[in-house]
């Protein structure tokens, strides 16, 4: 029956138009206890910011959007998303997809995979807790800063401008 829900909310989503203004599908990656080195070698040595996510999360979607408006506006943002959202539930990747098709976020997504949430909330930084929305900021050399809280414009000036 959950498979049929999913199915059914992704068909509507694609009749509906809610694939995003060029009609593009997000493609979401599992997120496993070993893949942060792959997302951040996927980045090629390029800035960026990692925003973890839940389709629960009200501040989530809030820092999300300003962050898309924050690129639309000509920011140099490069935003990878991790949705702490299991992609084992078809329901929930179904959802996550719509949600990030609808801001235009279509590359480099990805959600929680198969792994129990603690060792992949662990495996993105041991010190993390698991509060949300966080955001990793990534320098051209490596380095990063963390920040929970809701993302304003001021802070995502700011952040952005350190280093890049």
């Amino acid at each position: 029956m959950r498979k049929l829900l999913a199915a059914s909310a992704l068909l509507l989503t694609l009749l509906s138009g809610g694939a995003g203004a060029a009609g593009k599908m997000v493609a979401v990656a599992p997120f496993e206890t070993n893949s942060l080195s792959q997302l951040i070698a996927g980045q090629k040595g390029q800035p960026f910011v990692l925003i973890v996510w839940s389709l629960d999360c009200e501040f989530c979607q809030a820092s999300l959007k300003t962050l898309t408006q924050e690129k639309r506006k000509g920011k140099k943002l490069k935003i990878v998303t991790l949705a702490t959202d299991s992609l084992d539930d078809p329901q929930a990747a179904a959802l996550v997809q719509q949600r990030l098709a609808a801001l235009g976020m279509t590359s480099d997504a990805w959600a929680y995979g198969a792994a129990p949430a603690e060792q992949l909330r662990y495996a993105v930084d041991p010190k993390w807790h698991g509060e949300m929305p966080r955001s990793y900021w990534f320098d051209a050399r490596g380095g990063k800063q963390a920040r929970s809280g809701v993302l304003t414009p001021a802070i995502i000036a700011q952040l952005s401008s350190s280093d890049r």
